[in-house]
């Protein structure tokens, strides 16, 4: 096994066409089954297929299931990715006890990372995606006042600084929580508009839910850790629950990763916010119309920038999507180099941190998932 820092860029990839030749290599080194699921219709820049490719690992019937996933939202998805890698070049796979399997789900919005969006081809936040549409859609009316500072906003330095003012101001009439919540929450009337949710389930989900079906069963007991970057301290990871503090899952989790705080309502400090349609929901959702099994789900960020860079990244990316097509090429650029710099750093630092802090959290989750029930 190389040294971490002999050769960063064996783990990092500059695109996704690199990112997802180095994940298949790889899976072919260690004997992992992989299954191709093309998208019907688009194609990444060079030309070449984009793809949710779905790896795995050990006896069909297994009784425990790990799964890793990376790239909910887009461009996201090259941290997650490395550090998949990196657990493949730990041997990772041939040191799972006799009753686990693995399940590496790579590139979750392959069109995203391709383009260099966190949002997928329809414009949609694949982490809102995912409500009971059974039920009416959800409404955020905090949202009402984003969207009139994102048609004001512009992507230039003095167009970042007006959204950052307005969002300050916004909090000041109204509270951080309202106006977090008006930005961050989901929302589903404004498909131009940030965090939009989506009138339908994406082809992104609707693959997502054919490979639960194909894996995920037998597995009486599953643990999910879905990898994405931007919230937290630089270069370390930030772990977030979709269930209560106090709860049974968040007791668990703790003892599990007893050096990290496990939040949940509590991603920003001081603010608590409903979050429509999250993505490990809907899969566990998805899982209990066919399989009683229980289901753990974690979300593990790679901190980047402050809040008010993140924010701002997110108006960005909108502009990219929505409302780039006639400025000026050289911006777009800048524009584009600045997003996935927000949202996946080039330091040497950065990587490197991400990278030794993943080896701790594989084999944590490993043992974890081996004593759940056990104990």
């Amino acid at each position: 096994m190389p040294p971490v820092d002999a050769d960063l860029s064996r783990y990092f990839s500059d695109s996704y066409e690199e990112g997802r030749r180095k994940f298949l290599d790889a899976c072919l080194r260690h004997d992992l089954e992989v299954q191709h699921h093309v998208h019907p219709s688009l194609k990444a820049p060079s030309g070449e297929d984009l793809s949710m490719d779905a790896a795995w690992y050990g006896p069909q019937d297994a009784a425990r299931v790990l799964v890793f996933s990376c790239g909910t939202h887009g461009l996201e998805a090259a941290a997650g990715a490395a550090t998949m890698l990196r657990w493949l070049d730990r041997e990772g796979p041939g040191q799972l006890p006799d009753d686990i399997s693995v399940l590496l789900i790579h590139a979750i919005n392959p069109y995203g990372w391709a383009w260099s969006h966190r949002i997928n081809e329809d414009g949609i936040d694949l982490n809102r995606n995912f409500p009971d549409r059974s039920q009416p859609q959800p409404s955020n009316p905090d949202y009402l006042d984003i969207h009139q500072l994102l048609l004001a906003a512009t992507p230039d330095e003095t167009g970042l600084d007006k959204f950052a003012k307005g969002f300050h101001t916004l909090t000041a009439n109204k509270g951080m929580n309202a106006a977090l919540t008006g930005i961050t929450s989901g929302q589903f009337d404004f498909p131009e508009g940030l965090s939009f949710g989506g009138q339908a389930l994406s082809w992104s989900g609707k693959t997502l839910f054919a490979i639960a079906r194909k894996h995920l069963s037998r597995a009486e007991r599953i643990l999910h850790i879905d990898w994405h970057t931007g919230i937290g301290e630089y270069g370390q990871p930030h772990f977030i629950l979709d269930e209560g503090k106090g709860s049974d899952t968040h007791i668990l989790l703790s003892d599990w990763w007893p050096g990290h705080a496990i939040h949940c309502d509590d991603v920003v400090e001081g603010v608590s916010i409903f979050y429509n349609g999250l993505l490990l929901e809907g899969m566990r959702d998805e899982i209990r119309k066919f399989n009683p099994a229980e289901v753990v789900n974690l979300t593990i960020e790679w901190g980047t920038y402050d809040v008010e860079k993140m924010l701002q990244a997110l108006m960005m990316d909108n502009w990219l999507m929505h409302r780039a097509g006639d400025a000026d090429p050289a911006l777009v650029d800048t524009v584009r180099a600045d997003l996935i710099e927000r949202f996946y750093p080039q330091a040497t630092e950065w990587r490197r941190n991400v990278i030794l802090a993943s080896e701790k959290i594989y084999d944590q989750a490993v043992a974890g998932l081996e004593s759940w029930g056990r104990t």
